[in-house]
């Protein structure tokens, strides 16, 4: 099953970045998949510096897992599994883990899309998003319990 990470990532405005791809009009959170040896965590960050030229900080809590050497991780906010069939790559399964996050603000003069993957973005608010149509369903849900 293919690994996916997406970022609720809010500017210091308390502004939600969207994007869509491409290959759709559908809104989506930024992110991507998971490349063999990474942790989630790495991703992420990866994936966010990758698409849009930043740096970030995961928000949220963090497991209480420690030992000696082993850093506890923020936890993601979310985690579901997507199954479905593609006409290009027929039966698709992905677990995608969600995180709540806030872009470093010394990185955003340095923000630029990357224009091979991304069609469209922008800076949403919270009620802008919960009310958005073109979405796909989770992801309102997702910011209404972040503000709940």
């Amino acid at each position: 099953m293919r690994q996916v990470v997406r970022a609720l990532l809010k500017n210091e405005e308390g502004k939600y970045l969207l994007v869509q791809h491409h290959k759709s009009d559908i809104w989506t959170l930024p992110g991507g998949h998971v490349d063999e040896g990474e942790t989630l965590h790495q991703a992420m960050k990866r994936e966010i510096k990758e698409e849009f030229n930043l740096k970030m900080k995961f928000l949220g809590a963090k497991d209480d897992f420690e030992l000696e050497n082993i850093k506890s991780q923020v936890l993601p906010l979310a985690m579901y599994k997507i199954y479905y069939n593609s006409k290009k790559f027929g039966e698709v399964k992905k677990c995608e883990y969600i995180f709540h996050a806030e872009v470093k603000q010394e990185s955003m003069p340095k923000f630029k899309i990357q224009e091979k993957e991304i069609k469209d973005y922008g800076w949403f608010e919270v009620r802008e998003i919960i009310k958005m149509e073109s979405i796909f369903p989770q992801i309102p849900k997702l910011f209404s319990k972040i503000t709940a």
